[in-house]
């Protein structure tokens, strides 16, 4: 949005949801972002005098920090430590940019350990390895204890917030590092709040997150279940059998639900909020890969070509 006023942003494209805002009054284009009463500011167009509302959030800086631990939680997830050379203040459930030296930035959510421990000289993310990733897959090897990394942050609107209602929080993969802070602020903020908490993935041993659960069950959450959609009939450790979205309870307008992780669940839950009424706050999480080289490129060209030369109308045989 225009006018003159700053509002809190990152990528500036529609995709991170750090400028949602919320219209009380006045009329707005939302350019296809609107959800509820809010619309993305980067995208949004005021087209008279408008009110609006955002949340005050820390301001994005940039600090420098050190790797200090590479813990694997299962065998495609690795719980990262990054010393801080200063404080970064940021709110439970947003993002920060870090880019280990020689590499690309990539987006993590500053969490806790599973075991709920944390300093406040450091951050803990959690990151899934890809075979192809320019950065998860060099964990370990290219990028080991000691690595110089930049921290820059925090970004994002799908914060923990105080409220009266029903927290929903629903998360697949390493989306559970932001539900995990979301949810533990919330039992320390507001103990007698009720909270559903879902975490899944698709193979029981990806479940990093079991003993966190335990955790909040220990609090008090009567609901706090792990889900695995390959399974075929519930476990003896107590794992459901499904989708996240199997076990989301029926919404009402009174909840907030957080969910973060795969985009296509962050959809389904979206449109399930959408239909009760409920306050929706959203992460989709989304693979950085690998881009292929000039030579692979090339390669793959001249093997197409050379398995079909009409596939090309300028190619002649002895292309």
């Amino acid at each position: 949005m225009g006018a003159g006023v700053f509002i809190p942003h990152d990528c500036s494209t529609g995709q991170c949801d750090t400028c949602r805002v919320r219209i009380y009054d006045g009329s707005v284009d939302d350019r296809g972002t609107r959800r509820g009463d809010t619309v993305l500011a980067c995208q949004a167009r005021v087209v008279s005098d408008a009110v609006i509302e955002f949340d005050s959030v820390p301001e994005p800086i940039k600090v420098s920090a050190i790797l200090t631990g590479i813990k694997p939680l299962s065998s495609e997830i690795l719980e990262l430590s990054i010393g801080l050379q200063r404080s970064l203040p940021f709110l439970p459930g947003q993002y920060v940019k870090c880019s280990f030296a020689g590499f690309p930035y990539r987006d993590y959510s500053p969490t806790q350990r599973v075991d709920g421990t944390g300093a406040i000289d450091e951050l803990i993310v959690h990151v899934r390895r890809l075979r192809d990733g320019v950065v998860s897959s060099r964990l370990g090897t290219g990028i080991r204890i000691g690595h110089k990394v930049t921290v820059h942050g925090p970004f994002g609107s799908a914060f923990h917030r105080m409220g009266e209602g029903r927290i929903v929080l629903v998360a697949t993969g390493t989306g559970w590092a932001p539900v995990w802070a979301i949810a533990r602020a919330s039992r320390f903020r507001q103990p007698s709040r009720e909270m559903v908490v879902i975490a899944g993935a698709r193979a029981v041993e990806d479940l990093y997150m079991r003993d966190s659960l335990a955790w909040l069950a220990d609090t008090g959450v009567r609901t706090a279940i792990a889900t695995a959609s390959g399974l075929s009939h519930q476990d003896g450790n107590a794992v459901m059998v499904g989708r996240v979205t199997d076990h989301v309870p029926v919404l009402n307008a009174a909840d907030t639900v957080y969910a973060a992780g795969n985009p296509s669940m962050v959809a389904a839950i979206q449109a399930l909020c959408q239909m009760a009424g409920a306050t929706c706050h959203s992460d989709p999480f989304t693979a950085s890969q690998a881009k292929p080289s000039i030579r692979r490129r090339l390669l793959s060209f001249l093997r197409r070509e050379a398995a079909d030369p009409a596939s090309n109308p300028t190619a002649g045989p002895h292309t």
